[in-house]
């Protein structure tokens, strides 16, 4: 067991020390975007064929992260492999998002609203590449006393402009954001109601949020708490558009249909803030001093 504490709000007790749950949680959540791009691509029968390429790269991607979880000490080659796998799937949501933002063009080569509303979800792909640099993160450890030096072990050592902990901010901060510019096309397909208003509206507010602190040097403990409690209200919005969104599936069916769950109102994306709550929660805890 791991103790753990959330500023000077929470304390846990973790299965597994941070890290390694850390590394669990980038592998449980490439396993479920890799089944839920297949799904979304077999609609059209993975046509064209690239739509094939998130499909083959998630499981190795997901199964490198949770063997890494489960590994006290990885060997070196493990590390390598995962560094490169990591390094990959950043690279499958760029080639993604391009061609995805190829695919929404209209006839005459240019992006208009409709066709962008309309088309394939373009900044979805990018998903692989944020829970990729989770992923890559999560293998690097901080040189004591010097932020911004990050060592992989087995592999050597990298210094980067930033701490590793506001690498996770940023990455938190930057889900939010892109989320919310999701919400903010896909709800547009059939007009803007209430309750489709807050995800959009709530999803500002934690991106400003979580932005803020990124770019803070210090952080007064009324940050911190209006920080947390925007991480827990993130996992409640999440689990009600999860409601929303399968009650609108299902209205006038009264059966499962694949093609509205993934398109109409596509079911798992409202999890997107629960998942990125927990995960601002988990990269600002620290070691309790009690342990």
């Amino acid at each position: 067991m791991s103790n753990i504490e959330i500023f000077h709000l929470a304390n846990l007790k973790l299965p597994i020390e941070k890290n390694r749950l850390l590394m669990l949680f980038v592998g449980i959540n490439l396993m479920f975007t890799g089944i839920d791009v297949a799904l979304a691509h077999s609609i059209n029968q993975f046509i064209p064929v690239y739509e094939w390429i998130p499909v083959f790269y998630f499981p190795f991607g997901a199964l490198s992260c949770i063997y890494i979880a489960f590994r006290n000490k990885p060997g070196r080659w493990s590390s390598y492999l995962h560094t490169i796998l990591m390094l990959i799937g950043v690279l499958v949501g760029i080639v993604g998002t391009a061609f995805h933002a190829n695919a929404v063009l209209n006839p005459g080569g240019h992006l208009t609203w409709s066709w962008i509303v309309f088309g394939s979800p373009i900044l979805a792909p990018l998903a692989f590449s944020g829970i990729s640099l989770l992923g890559l993160y999560a293998m690097t450890e901080e040189v004591e006393s010097q932020p911004g030096k990050l060592e992989i072990k087995g592999i050597g050592i990298f210094k980067a402009p930033i701490s590793r902990d506001r690498h996770f901010l940023w990455l938190v901060g930057l889900g939010f954001a892109a989320s919310t510019l999701t919400s903010v096309i896909d709800h547009a397909q059939y007009g803007y109601t209430f309750y489709k208003l807050i995800a959009i509206i709530f999803g500002l507010f934690a991106s400003s949020v979580v932005i803020s602190l990124c770019v803070s040097k210090n952080w007064s403990k009324g940050d911190e708490t209006v920080y947390f409690w925007t991480m827990m209200a993130a996992v409640v919005v999440g689990v009600l558009g999860f409601g929303f969104h399968l009650s609108a599936d299902l209205a006038g069916t009264g059966a499962f249909s694949l093609e509205r769950i993934l398109a109409f109102a596509p079911v798992l994306a409202p999890l997107l803030f629960c998942d990125l709550g927990l995960l601002g929660l988990l990269v600002v805890s620290q070691t309790s001093r009690k342990n």
